[in-house]
């Protein structure tokens, strides 16, 4: 049996290890003491990481709401016209829509009713049903989350630096034709449904039904054409043209690429100089500390 001064000996700064080990200690401590100081010196800097993470999921959001910089607003400041989107899969991507209506209600409203708020969205396939443009309340297009409000005519620095979608560049044409575009959007179909079936612009053309795809005609390109018309990339959004909204554009890809190598290279490198693997002039960075 190993006893309780051997088992204290094997486990240094907190890290308790299988009793197989302790049975190696009795038989050769040295060796054992020095396995147990390396398996600690390699978890330390993964606890750091663990730690690091934990730390911000809880403490980032709330530092930035607080810095001004958060896009988030209360239902009460929604007016027609406005662009929103609510974050879907944690923050992976975001889900857009434009404000149609919205009125006063009482501060135990659950804007669950359109009469309290409307938004007209692009509502992706799920479930066997297709996707299809409508209308809906504000608590459904927000499933629980929190929802923001895309921002326009920023600073180049300030769109290269947030995240794509929640920011532009360009300058939106006046919300009575923002909030005209989006409910002209709304078709009904023979059996009631809306959003399925073609309509005839003023213009003439007959409209195609559209199909909802994941890059090229989502919802996030649906409310940027209500705010920017053909400077969105498309003239007509029911027909069959396709573009690229903010959040699929090839650039995002380029920069995502170029963020998940730079954070790899720095989780190595600060692994590699807490475990010494990083030589500085000769001699390991720790034996240098």
């Amino acid at each position: 049996q190993v006893s309780s001064v051997e088992r204290k000996c094997i486990a240094p700064q907190g890290y308790s290890l299988p009793s197989a080990f302790c049975l190696f200690c009795t038989a050769r401590p040295r060796v054992h003491r020095a396995m147990a100081s390396s398996i600690a010196k390699l978890v330390k800097p993964l606890d750091w990481i663990s730690g690091a993470v934990l730390v911000a999921r809880d403490a980032v959001p709330a530092a930035y709401s607080q810095t001004g910089l958060s896009q988030g607003v209360e239902k009460s400041e929604l007016r027609p016209g406005d662009h929103i989107y609510a974050w879907r899969l944690g923050h992976t991507y975001q889900h857009h829509g434009i404000v149609v209506r919205t009125e006063a209600c009482a501060s135990s409203c659950q804007h669950q009713v359109l009469r309290c708020c409307s938004i007209v969205h692009f509502r992706p396939p799920a479930g066997g049903e297709r996707g299809c443009i409508e209308v809906t309340s504000l608590a459904q297009f927000a499933e629980g989350r929190e929802v923001c409000r895309v921002r326009y005519e920023v600073q180049d620095a300030e769109f290269y630096l947030r995240r794509a979608g929640c920011v532009s560049t360009e300058r939106p044409d006046p919300w009575p034709l923002v909030t005209f575009r989006a409910l002209g959007l709304l078709r009904a179909s023979p059996e009631g449904s809306p959003g399925s079936a073609a309509a005839v612009t003023l213009d003439g053309d007959e409209e195609a039904e559209v199909e909802y795809d994941l890059l090229t005609k989502n919802s996030e390109l649906l409310a940027r054409w209500c705010q920017l018309g053909a400077a969105s990339g498309l003239r007509h959004f029911r027909s069959a043209e396709t573009a690229r909204s903010l959040q699929t554009s090839h650039g995002r890809f380029i920069r995502l690429g170029l963020g998940a190598v730079a954070v790899t290279a720095a989780g190595a490198a600060v692994v590699a100089v807490a475990t010494g693997a990083v030589t500085v002039g000769g001699s390991s960075a720790a034996a240098a500390v």
